[in-house]
């Protein structure tokens, strides 16, 4: 053994074998060559952290959704995690979505969550959406936010959600502050 840990004299390295693997991964079609290169990616100073606002003609932002600076494009763009890992990407506007029902309810370990089912009126798949509620106290203090996303809800298709379980001592109300699509 040199002195990096490599195995000399004819045998296979680890930096070979992963540099297979590495090549077959990448044949297989599971990852582009693109994603090996290096892409600047936001600051910690330009990431919004995932709080409920809202800006006159611009969707609500929220619910593991963070807004990447600009840099001189012109329109926005988000990072929204999913199961599968993280997607950037930009809003939709426009988007027709009916919202059947909504409701206060409570979960199966006695927290609260607030359910409802949210109809896609477009002809074609909504990649992603995000539903998120402001919180308030018999003050009629915000309190907190939650969500509830689902990526790929068919053309006529009904989502049935549920946001995340939240517990506020003096909750008392929400309201839907907005739905995000992409």
């Amino acid at each position: 053994m040199n002195g990096v840990g490599m195995k000399t004299g004819g045998g296979i390295s680890w930096m070979m074998v992963l540099a297979v693997f590495a090549c077959l991964i990448a044949l297989s079609g599971c990852i582009s060559p693109q994603e090996f290169m290096a892409e600047p990616g936001p600051s910690p100073e330009g990431t919004v952290s995932p709080v409920v606002t809202t800006t006159p003609g611009t969707p609500t932002e929220g619910g593991g959704i963070d807004l990447l600076p600009d840099a001189g494009r012109g329109v926005p763009q988000y990072i929204i995690k999913t199961p599968y890992g993280y997607l950037i990407t930009t809003p939709t506007s426009g988007v027709r979505v009916s919202v059947i029902e909504i409701r206060d309810d409570l979960d199966a370990t006695g927290q609260r969550i607030i359910s409802g089912r949210i109809k896609n009126d477009e002809n074609y798949r909504i990649d992603h959406i995000t539903v998120n509620f402001n919180l308030y106290n018999s003050n009629g203090h915000l309190i907190g936010n939650t969500f509830a996303s689902v990526n790929s809800l068919g053309p006529g298709k009904v989502w049935k959600f549920s946001t995340q379980p939240f517990s506020y001592r003096d909750y008392q109300y929400y309201e839907m502050s907005g739905i995000f699509t992409a």
